[in-house]
């Protein structure tokens, strides 16, 4: 046990480094070149890039870049949430965006995710919010909560998400913005390959060719800021969540078979993620009905795990369903059955199905470096250091990703400074655990 002077000069000592990493997280240095292209691409499971021959724009990724294993997203992995989370760095019950369908009910709302454009939905800051809020040109290309006006700001320049403008003509206009508009960051997104993986499913031959296209609309990207002269350029390609195999024949459950309907005031969303709302005083009964049935885990708002990050938000209604993989329960038996889809997200965020992608390269990262992990809320934190802007609050950490940048093997190099700092602090953490 530490003696209480002992415990005192610990906690001291963890300040003071805190302090000191917390300075050159936020201390602009001209030594990053300040421009950043994020792109998403919907749905890209982590292992597609092995599993599928003749990926040679990854493969250019891979040897002139950074290359992370995996992603772990967040709880709902979902599209909106993901997406809301890689931008601002916020777990899903700080930043709002809990589920692609949510009810809010201290205002009696409900959220679509391609209709709801109030601002009141949106928490946090965003990253091109980040940006034009210090002076930066910001553009946001489709990118989900991009074409909102978010703590009084919007972008430089928008456009809201339209599935049916071709690949190539978002490349086009994505660089465009940085040599005719001097943006300085440009978030582009693509609906592939999740889309053909939900109808065909993730081991589908046609998956394995939408991923083939995608590399084509990598390689699009890379030759396109190398033929505009784009070299200041830093690119981040992710993705929001994976994708599972599902059986619509054998696995899906018929909510209304499970609870009777006047159990519940509302099912604000179903499938692989059900939440519901109860009638009043009749929690107790659907949480009963629920557990008496399998393949699914229920949980009370109260019982959802901390390490979910998915409590403490008025949105997350009061029981929360989680079905196994490979299952769905349905509050909509017909609709559900006539998609009759073959793949699905939205389960467990520890499963290896629902991990996304990581590649970086630019300017600013080294060269051929290769990670195990990162997390999906460290990206922001990531994106505020190659922007050279101070970070708003937010759940990441740079300490995961401070040594891709290229200045992180020298000790004088601000992510070198970073890493350092922040391993202290997590090394003096661990040490006063210990002690006390």
């Amino acid at each position: 046990m530490a003696k209480a002077p002992e415990m005192f000069v610990v906690v001291m000592v963890m300040m003071s480094l805190s302090s000191a990493a917390a300075r050159v997280l936020s201390a602009a240095d001209a030594s990053y070149s300040g421009k950043v292209l994020l792109v998403s691409m919907d749905g890209f499971r982590w292992d597609y890039v092995n599993k599928v021959s003749g990926l040679g724009n990854f493969t250019r990724m891979r040897t002139s870049g950074v290359t992370v294993d995996y992603v772990n997203p967040t709880f709902a992995t979902k599209t909106y949430p993901g997406h809301y989370t890689i931008a601002t760095g916020l777990y899903e019950e700080n930043h709002g965006i809990v589920a692609n369908y949510m009810y809010d009910p201290v205002r009696n709302a409900t959220f679509h995710k391609t209709r709801s454009k109030e601002s009141f939905w949106f928490g946090g800051q965003p990253i091109w919010v980040t940006a034009v809020s210090q002076g930066k040109q910001a553009g946001v290309l489709y990118w989900p909560g991009g074409d909102v006006e978010i703590g009084g700001h919007w972008p430089t320049m928008w456009e809201p998400n339209n599935d049916s403008i071709p690949f190539p003509d978002r490349v086009e206009k994505a660089l465009s913005w940085f040599t005719d508009h001097d943006m300085d960051f440009v978030a582009l997104y693509f609906n592939q390959p999740d889309s053909v993986g939900h109808y065909f499913g993730p081991d589908s031959p046609e998956v394995a060719e939408k991923v083939r296209e995608m590399d084509g609309i990598l390689g699009l990207i890379l030759d396109g800021l190398e033929t505009r002269g784009l070299s200041d350029v830093n690119l981040i390609l992710t993705s929001d969540h994976g994708m599972a195999a599902i059986d619509m024949q054998k696995k899906l459950i018929d909510l209304w078979d499970v609870i009777d309907a006047s159990m519940v005031d509302r099912v604000v969303d179903s499938g692989t993620l059900t939440a519901i709302l109860p009638a009043e005083g009749r929690e107790e009964d659907v949480v009963a009905a629920l557990r008496n049935q399998s393949h699914m885990t229920v949980y009370r708002k109260e019982e959802i795990p901390e390490n979910f990050h998915y409590k403490h938000n008025p949105r997350i209604m009061p029981v929360i369903v989680q079905t196994e993989p490979g299952w769905e329960l349905s509050a909509n038996i017909n609709i559900t059955l006539w998609w009759n889809s073959k793949g699905n997200h939205g389960y467990n965020s520890t499963l290896p199905s629902m991990k996304p992608i990581f590649f970086a390269r630019g300017p600013d990262f080294r060269k051929g470096v290769n990670s195990t992990f990162i997390s999906q809320v460290d990206i922001y934190a990531l994106m505020c250091r190659l922007l050279n802007v101070k970070p708003a609050p937010n759940n990441g950490s740079l300490l995961s990703t401070a040594h891709f940048l290229s200045d992180a093997d020298q000790p004088t190099g601000a992510a070198g400074k970073v890493y350092m700092h922040l391993a202290l602090v997590h090394f003096m953490a661990s040490a006063f655990l210990f002690l006390v």
